[in-house]
């Protein structure tokens, strides 16, 4: 993989992206970044990240991997505690409330699952030899 020709097709298909010694990071809105370490011209590293203000972490940096869990994982208590907090006679069911944050959490992390996969192939594809 060459990290010219890489730079060269982003640049051509007008991708926003930021080249720091031997790496580029590819930003592809909502907080979502995939990166290329040309470090080992053998053998590419591609790594995808969520920075500050999307809609899976909100203010933390990590992992599109460690977001899906802390998510998940975060849903479930934040559903607990709905489910025990509220009185049964409302307006508003606790279920409703916990199959709605299933529902937001999925959409976001399909979304941004596909995004990062569909640029890390197109890296792939640009650069096979």
């Amino acid at each position: 993989m060459s990290l010219e020709k890489t730079e060269s097709l982003l640049k051509k298909f007008d991708y926003t992206y930021k080249k720091t010694n031997d790496q580029i990071e590819v930003r592809l809105g909502l907080g979502l970044r995939v990166t290329a370490d040309f470090f080992n011209s053998e053998k590419v590293v591609i790594k995808e990240s969520l920075t500050t203000w999307n809609f899976l972490t909100g203010t933390l940096d990590m992992s599109l991997k460690s977001a899906l869990i802390y998510n998940f994982i975060g849903t479930f208590i934040l559903s607990g505690l709905f489910f025990f907090g509220f009185d049964q006679g409302g307006y508003i069911s606790p279920t409703l409330i916990f199959l709605s944050m299933i529902f937001i959490v999925l959409l976001w992390s399909s979304y941004y699952l596909t995004k990062a996969e569909h640029m890390k192939q197109t890296l792939r594809r640009w650069n096979e030899n």
